[in-house]
């Protein structure tokens, strides 16, 4: 805290909150800080302006109601802003504006709502909360080149496995890590068995994400991977001559280590992204309507199935369609890796897409009654809050929920 200003501690308070990692010491922090003249006005930059009327929860804590009228009057005296963390529903012509509790860590579960139109009242039936969900978490499978499996999610710390000159660790957060030359450097007691024969000859591995699962790998050349939920992808244990091979399926961003050699996602055999040091994300789930490969930092060159192509800038997206490929140009690169910053985005998102979503990050079926209601969502909402939670914020765009046994979530007229 000594080297750093208030107004730079600020975000990255608001970010570990929205990443589900504040501790409790530093929610304490957080609304300490929003307390200080002059810190609301910095939060109120992160909020887009209210226009009408403003109706606030009445279960506010005094502390809490303070410093959400606070940050309204900021709002109100900026007249702009510079983001939004807030989602925004529309059906038809109705428009209603809903921060979840996102902004203020004090409010819990209780809502803002911001509208120009009074909306009804979110309600969700009794069944949700009985049969509620908790959102995901870093759970993954590991297979290794002889075939053995290890759930990474219920294994120990430290040394899971010693493949050829390759040595696999399993660090905290969510993350697995490949080093080359066999030097471990953090076993320890408590570390897991290593598996497979140290001698044998480096094969493939396979990280798969189930739904309801995410996690970080480093592979060993040092390229970074970021899977999302219902992932997997396969690479073999130590790379070997000009090009650096993976396999992908689902979702997945890449931070690729600089090297000569040519570094190659195969998505399916459906899209082929070779790339040298370069950020990137795959999205290749199969009831998606494409393979969509979207460009942050670099270059990337996409081939299509027979052969057409197509080189990125930043900012790019490059969609392969019915063994077709196009370019799509001013990506919403935040939209992009949301997921990855653990959230949500929903702007320019039809019902029906956001639902797709939720059914891989909270492991959920989702069943339609009747026709699927026409809503398009904004904005954006941790990926870290209960399913009734979020179903709350949705239900405000004239569309019912409710959650039955099984993981199954039906969507009502």
């Amino acid at each position: 805290m000594n080297d750093i200003t208030m107004d730079e501690r600020l975000p990255i308070l608001l970010n570990a909150y929205l990443a589900g990692t504040l501790t409790e010491n530093e929610r304490a922090e957080l609304l300490r800080v929003l307390e200080q003249e002059g810190q609301t006005a910095h939060l109120a930059t992160l909020m887009q302006e209210v226009e009408g009327e403003v109706t606030l929860p009445d279960d506010l804590s005094g502390t809490e109601d303070r410093i959400v009228r606070k940050v309204l009057d900021n709002i109100r005296a900026r007249g702009a802003s510079q983001q939004t963390t807030v989602v925004r529903m529309r059906r038809s012509r109705t428009w209603i504006w809903a921060a979840a509790a996102l902004l203020l860590v004090g409010i819990g579960a209780s809502l803002w709502h911001f509208m120009s139109e009074k909306p009804r009242p979110a309600h969700l039936p009794e069944t949700a909360r009985v049969n509620d969900v908790d959102p995901g978490s870093n759970k993954a499978v590991l297979t290794l080149s002889d075939g053995t499996t290890v759930a990474l999610d219920s294994t120990a710390g430290g040394l899971v496995a010693q493949q050829g000159n390759t040595t696999v660790m399993k660090l905290a957060g969510g993350q697995v890590v490949y080093r080359a030359g066999g030097a471990s450097g953090e076993g320890g007691a408590g570390a897991a068995r290593p598996h497979g024969p140290a001698a044998s000859a480096p094969g493939l591995n396979t990280l798969r994400t189930p739904r309801g699962g995410q996690y970080h790998l480093t592979l060993p050349d040092g390229t970074k991977v970021w899977l999302n939920a219902a992932s997997s992808i396969t690479y073999p244990v130590a790379f070997q001559g000009t090009q650096r091979k993976v396999s992908v399926s689902g979702e997945a961003y890449f931070e690729v280590a600089k090297n000569k050699a040519a570094f190659i996602v195969d998505a399916g055999g459906k899209s082929s992204i070779e790339v040298l040091g370069t950020a990137f994300d795959v999205n290749s789930y199969p009831e998606e309507d494409a393979i969509r490969t979207t460009l942050l930092e670099g270059r990337v060159k996409v081939t299509a199935p027979g052969g057409p192509f197509l080189t990125l800038r930043p900012g790019q997206q490059a969609e392969v369609r019915n063994e077709k490929i196009s370019l799509v140009d001013h990506v919403d690169l935040d939209k992009t890796v949301a997921w990855k910053n653990g959230l949500f985005n929903f702007d320019n998102v039809h019902l029906v897409d956001a639902m797709r979503q939720l059914a891989r990050w909270y492991d959920i079926d989702v069943v339609y009654e009747k026709d699927v209601p026409d809503i398009q969502f904004e904005g954006e909402i941790s990926r870290n809050v209960k399913l009734s939670d979020l179903l709350k914020v949705l239900s405000r765009a004239e569309v019912n929920f409710k959650i039955e046994e099984g993981h199954r979530l039906i969507v009502l007229p």
